[in-house]
């Protein structure tokens, strides 16, 4: 799962134009971030990490079966409190609290997600050389457009909230959750 956030103050760097569909283009976009604005989104993603991806360590374990009962007990919880569309399967953390943090501490702008099966989409209409391992750097990508999850001064999105928002999309992650 990714998010993506178009911070001001950002500074553009194009990367070149992506095909969405047969006549479509879609021109993604990198941001280079202000070390504040980097500093954010490496706590954005921590949060984010933790509240939804609190796999058990296998070590901290007395048995492989207190591991695979905690490792359940984290998804029967996700089951439990995430919409029953969100497309992936959470690990929450004890603390639901988490759920409720507010994802950016300082950004209030739009928010966009993207997932990278639809942002990483190898171009199967290129040279066969492109795909040997000293050719990789080649190798030509589509990306699908991100999908605008948040807009820019509503109130502060949180874990659940971005959730719900992606639950809304109706995403279907063709069996990779």
């Amino acid at each position: 799962m990714a998010t993506e956030a178009s911070p001001a103050g950002a500074t553009p760097n194009p990367v070149g134009k992506n095909v969405v569909g047969q006549n479509e283009h879609y021109e993604r976009i990198c941001l280079e971030p202000s070390p504040l604005q980097a500093k954010e989104i490496e706590e954005a993603k921590d949060l984010l990490d933790l509240a939804l991806c609190s796999i058990p360590e296998e070590e901290d374990c007395d048995s492989k079966e207190e591991f695979m009962k905690e490792t359940t007990e984290a998804i029967e919880r996700g089951k439990k409190l995430l919409p029953k569309e969100f497309p992936f399967t959470s690990h929450i953390d004890e603390d639901e609290s988490l759920l409720d943090k507010q994802i950016f501490k300082e950004y209030s702008g739009d928010i966009y997600w993207n997932e990278c099966g639809r942002d990483f989409i190898i171009d199967p209409n290129q040279p066969k050389e492109n795909f040997k391992p000293e050719n990789m750097a080649k190798l030509v990508y589509r990306s699908l457009k991100p999908f605008k999850i948040h807009e820019e001064g509503d109130k502060p999105l949180t874990v659940k909230g971005m959730c719900e928002k992606v639950a809304e999309l109706k995403f279907q992650t063709g069996g990779c959750n």
